[in-house]
């Protein structure tokens, strides 16, 4: 397209400007999350005037602990506001490696082999781009999260997704069919598992075990719902379930889930010395470290984790039995277990319409944000998910508008 013209020894020039934008090739191919989308509708909605009920975003409805938000203020007048050293703070490291010492029995150096991160977001991305190279293999089993997709895009990898399973199991058929042994593949598990709440068995994690042995697999592991189990499960890590755990497995926890600490993006990584320096030098290109006064606040919660376990097992239990009994009363919906984490994903029937339709009538026509069951994978088409992070009271008025909408509609 011809944008300029100018005079030269009285010759009209035509300049050939082509047309570009000003976004890269890699930032088109993101997906961007379907979570933040439909939380930016339902305030959009809210912004207008109507009295929306939030079930899309999984973050606890209540405060850090009391002695938290003291710690958080009390470093901030202290004056601890400037740059750490980029592993994060030797006390929260210390803090991190005493916590699994006490809890499973485990010794991990905290100098070389735990790594805190601008929230366990920040730690995945950091463990994909430090172990994967660019095209080969992560495998994420569905449903997924909605983010993991992009972070892969973001580290080059090739990114496999493993049909969703009724029971939300690892299709163990399916994960030895895309491994081979001359080229290293990564095995992403999400336990307990958002959206579905599944929890590994002992089966599954002998299969990893076998899988590890039989193709040298690197798995990582994010446990950020590890508090959040609501069975007899017989393992928190997969950290004590595998004796030679440095060699093949990268572990990624944070502040935000058990600590209702979501806004403080604090997590941490553990993992062998050598993928810890990886971790390090990526956590040096791009955010330098982890803030300050944050990882001073996480040090007490870590502190009071029996206390911040216990508000969990004295809120969630109630609260996922009430998700139970309010699906059973509501025709065309359908779940199956709940083993953890605080979600449930909800099988839809009483339309055949797709589930990001259904989702946006819901959040039009019941003022209730859902996530539709498409952003956890193809194969997650026909689900919803909502989050119980809310009150007993949200969630029966959520239902009782989502029973209005569906009789409308049958």
């Amino acid at each position: 397209m011809y944008k300029n013209t100018f005079i030269q020894n009285k010759i009209v020039i035509l300049v050939n400007i082509e047309e570009r934008t000003l976004t890269s090739s890699q930032i088109n191919k993101l997906a961007g999350s379907p979570t933040a989308e439909f939380f930016s509708l339902a305030k959009k909605r809210e912004a207008e005037g109507y009295d929306i009920i939030h079930l899309e975003i999984g973050q606890p409805d209540f405060q850090p602990m009391k002695p938290v938000l003291e710690e958080t203020i009390k470093a901030i007048q202290e004056g601890k506001t400037t740059y750490t050293v980029s592993p994060g703070l030797m006390e929260l490291r210390e803090s991190i490696s005493r916590a699994y010492e006490e809890d499973y029995g485990l010794k991990i150096d905290p100098q070389n082999e735990i790594r805190i991160t601008s929230g366990a977001k920040l730690g995945i991305l950091a463990s994909f781009y430090t172990t994967i190279d660019r095209n080969e293999q992560l495998m994420v089993c569905e449903p997924a999260w909605v983010s993991y997709p992009d972070m892969a895009r973001i580290a080059g990898a090739k990114y496999i997704s493993i049909p969703m399973k009724e029971d939300f199991s690892l299709d163990q058929d399916f994960i030895q069919s895309n491994l081979s042994a001359d080229k290293a593949s990564t095995l992403l598990v999400n336990n307990p598992n958002n959206p579905s709440g599944h929890v590994l068995t002992s089966k599954e994690v002998q299969f990893i075990k076998e899988m590890i042995e039989d193709y040298n697999l690197t798995i990582i592991s994010d446990e950020i719902y590890n508090d959040y189990i609501y069975i007899e499960s017989p393992f928190n890590t997969l950290l004590t379930e595998l004796d030679n755990w440095r060699e093949n497995l990268i572990v990624v926890n944070g502040f935000a889930k058990t600590y209702s600490m979501t806004g403080y993006r604090l997590g941490w990584t553990i993992s062998s010395s050598d993928v810890g320096r990886g971790i390090l030098k990526f956590i040096q290109a791009s955010t330098s470290c982890p803030t300050n006064f944050c990882q001073w606040a996480g040090i007490n919660a870590l502190q009071n984790r029996l206390q911040a376990r216990k508000i969990i097992n004295d809120i969630f239990p109630e609260r996922r039995q009430i998700i139970f009994d309010e699906i059973a009363n509501t025709s065309g919906l359908s779940v199956g277990s709940i083993d953890g984490a605080f979600y449930a994903f909800i099988k839809y029937s009483f339309t055949d319409k797709p589930s990001e339709e259904v989702a946006k009538d819901i959040l039009i026509n019941a003022n209730v944000c859902v996530i539709p069951g498409k952003a956890f994978g193809k194969s997650a088409e026909g689900f919803l998910r909502i989050t119980f992070s809310r009150s007993i009271e949200e969630i029966k008025e959520a239902f009782n508008r989502i029973r209005t909408y569906i009789e409308k509609c049958t």
